[in-house]
């Protein structure tokens, strides 16, 4: 950020915080519930403040986000002490790395759960898949940053990001349009219903429409949803509802850069498409799930919840392949991939709450069962051997980054293949679970909370292709885990100190093309993740200041690491687990409201990650890599947030925001550290009419329009490539109310 729009923000900033302080003796309106007085389950699974929770939780309302102008995935993210994202290939929710806490990833987004309304949504590969995602319908997000797999199971290593959807709650009919540059264009209409008390039905549909703003960035998604909440008799009560989502984008590509770091100029800039087209993601599917809940007694609650989910995808893109990047000619190179898959999904959990004295006990059973069919195809001029008659080349896509022409693409180029089918395979995940937790009131202050969950899980795998061959050959395998967790706090007068124990862990089963017999021996054990942390977390009596604050640190072990297989009559390559890392930090986040119409808040975050044990062997001969004592990559060491806003009048509001990620490693041998950004973001809302029934609002994310990039590194010690970050966007939304 230069220097003039730097004073420019901090002008601004200055300038609501005296409009602010101007009014300081305004009593503060009690009435008014502040985020940290939200009620939130995902972290304990029973209805609790967030001022009494003992574990570090954010609360973030969709609508509240749209109204800022944050419309990508990855947005829910923004402001959350801890949590830092790179946005990779694509431009949006399509291949984000988000690291919680310092944790980083084996493959894609596996370090922490993604659920909705407290469902585990886990692609089949065993990671998030945040484009899957139905945002149209969610309308509260709870983070919890660390592992929660002692309530939940696999995924939830290093925290847990909760999809809540909306309740019917009233008589309201609501219409929202959205317009804004780049060709972006989002509607949706929807209408709830209350019968009587507890009974009732909400319908929503909608569309949204955004031409990109780079070349090749365009996307739309439609989304219906029905949900139905009918009580049963005095004590029961069932909710079912049903998603449809189908959303179409395509796929930007990645920019080169020197190993340095240093970006190439490009032909187009960072706007421009450097690939083959076409590339896209496209997927359609539904949701359906259904929960009954039922008073068996005055202290016992039964709850069983049941989800069923299908997707199918379409996929074509272009995978960055470093070892073709040559600057003397101007020529990078990709690899083509494509993918057609069908997946379901299977889920149901029952639940009991025992509430009895001293004790609040829930204890559940749950089983989820996953199916993939998958076809995937490659194309690029290709070695299949390695001889050199193809320049030792694996689908390699060549393209002039001078000009954005593909170069080897050529009819009478014989090394050259298209769509050749490489993989197809069924694969099914079978999971079952026990957990069972006890919040024990030790005193009317002191709450000791003792959990543990038990997780079986396997995996079996028809492949009809392997590497182009035809094949009928299966592969199995299966492991288990026990995640512990332990708490204390004590409730003081102005708030709760805690200290707390979790442990998470992954399956790590990976993709399916890990599990190819002829390539791969497997040795099956889960990825551990142990968490230790202290809190306090309070507010004033008079509500005007709010803070909480965490100490942690996490110990990683069992990380899946492949190897050359010592036995030489089976696969070259034995999948086994190590390599370990460790991470600490502090957050601190702190709310001021010196006026009822004016809230600063502001949040810091310290992280110092580190491989305790990272050796990586060499391969044809060369000797082993040592990176301990190394810093993963990604990991930024400091982040801050601030936020301010304002009510000038009953009618209108706004707030401005400032948000810094400091400088990161970005390859294996921490030889290159760069990364750091800042935005400046501003939003407005205008009420038409006093009821709040019609609303203008007005956002523009990233207002000073800085140039910034996310780096990666496909080599271990170098900067290969770079994800552009979003341009300034302006947004402008009608809210109507009847």
């Amino acid at each position: 950020m230069n220097k003039k729009l730097l004073v420019t923000s901090v002008a601004s900033l200055f300038g609501l915080l005296q409009v602010s302080l101007a009014n300081a003796n305004e009593p503060r309106d009690e009435g008014k519930v502040s985020d940290i007085e939200r009620i939130v389950v995902t972290a304990t699974r029973t209805e609790q403040m967030l001022l009494e929770v003992p574990a570090a939780v954010a609360v973030q309302d969709m609508e509240e986000l749209r109204q800022k102008g944050f419309t990508y995935g990855t947005d829910e993210f923004r402001g959350v002490p801890g949590v830092f994202f790179r946005r990779g290939e694509g431009d949006a929710e399509e291949f984000p790395f988000i690291s919680i806490r310092g944790s980083t990833g084996n493959h894609g987004n596996d370090t922490f759960l993604a659920l909705v309304d407290g469902i585990p949504f886990v692609g089949p590969d065993e990671e998030v898949l945040l484009f899957e995602v139905p945002y149209p319908i969610v309308n509260q997000i709870e983070i919890v940053r660390g592992p929660v797999s002692a309530l939940y199971g696999r995924g939830a290593i290093g925290g847990a990001v909760n999809y809540q959807t909306r309740s019917p709650t009233g008589n309201t009919t609501e219409f929202s349009l959205t317009a804004g540059q780049d060709g972006y264009y989002r509607g949706q209409a929807l209408l709830e219903r209350e019968f009587e008390q507890g009974t009732g039905v909400l319908a929503s549909i909608s569309y949204e429409d955004f031409d990109g703003w780079r070349e090749n960035g365009a996307r739309d998604s439609t989304s219906a949803f029905v949900k139905t909440v009918s009580r049963i008799g005095e004590k029961s009560i069932l909710t079912t509802w049903l998603s449809y989502f189908e959303r179409n984008a395509e796929v930007p590509s990645v920019i080169p850069t020197l190993a340095d770091g240093t970006v190439v100029d490009v032909v187009g800039g960072t706007e421009s498409f450097l690939g083959q087209r076409p590339t896209r993601n496209n997927v359609d599917g539904w949701i359906g799930a259904l929960r009954f809940e039922q008073e068996l007694a005055q202290d016992v609650d039964y709850q069983f919840t049941f989800q069923a989910r299908q997707f199918d995808s379409d996929v074509r893109l272009n995978f960055y392949d470093f070892f073709e990047f040559n600057s003397d000619n101007n020529t990078m190179g990709v690899n083509g991939f494509a993918s057609e898959n069908e997946a379901s999904v299977y889920f149901a959990e029952a639940i009991i709450n025992w509430e009895r004295g001293q004790h609040n006990i829930v204890a559940g059973l749950s089983t989820e069962r996953t199916t993939l069919d998958e076809e995937d195809r490659w194309s690029g001029e290709l070695d299949p051997f390695f001889s050199g008659e193809c320049g030792f080349r694996f689908y390699a896509i060549l393209i002039d980054y001078s000009t954005g022409e593909v170069i080897n693409d050529q009819p009478d180029n014989i090394c050259f293949v298209r769509e050749q089918l490489r993989t197809a395979a069924e694969t099914t995940n079978q999971f079952y679970g026990a957990f069972i937790q006890d919040e024990l009131s030790l005193t009317d202050r002191l709450t000791l909370t003792l959990g543990a969950r038990f997780d079986a899980f396997e995996r079996d795998i028809d492949f009809s292709v392997i590497g182009t061959v035809p094949a009928n050959q299966s592969a199995s395998g299966d492991a288990d885990s026990v995640s512990p967790k332990a708490s204390i706090s004590y409730e003081l007068a102005s708030g709760v100190v805690y200290a707390s124990y979790g442990r998470g862990f992954n399956s790590n089963f990976g993709p399916v093309f890990q599990w190819e017999p002829d390539r791969y021996e497997r040795n099956e054990a889960p990825t551990n993740i142990d968490s230790y942390e202290l809190g306090w977390k309070g507010q004033t009596d008079n509500k005007q200041i709010t803070w909480e604050t965490a100490l942690f640190y996490l110990e990683q072990t069992d990380r899946r690491i492949f190897v050359a297989n010592p036995d030489p009559e089976g696969p070259p390559s034995l999948a086994t687990t190590g390599q370990e890392y460790s991470s600490r930090g502090i957050e601190a986040a702190l709310s001021y409201h010196p006026t009822q119409a004016t809230q600063i808040l502001a949040n810091y975050t310290f992280l110092d990650p580190e491989w305790d044990e990272l050796i990586i062997q060499g391969s044809f001969g060369a000797p082993d890599s040592d990176f301990s004592g190394t810093t993963p990559q990604g990991v930024p060491k400091h982040i801050f947030y601030s936020e301010i806003s304002h009510e000038f009048t009953n009618s209108f509001r706004t707030s401005l925001s400032y948000e810094w990620y400091g400088d990161y490693f970005v390859d294996l041998s921490n030889s290159v550290r760069t990364g750091q950004y800042d935005l400046v973001n501003l939003s407005a809302t205008w009420l038409a009419k006093s009821d709040g029934n019609l609303a203008v609002d007005f956002s523009v994310t990233n207002l000073l329009d800085e140039d910034y990039f996310f780096f990666f590194a496909g080599s271990r010690t170098a900067v290969t490539n770079v994800t552009p970050g979003v341009p300034r966007q302006v947004r402008i939304g009608l809210r109507m109310k009847f």
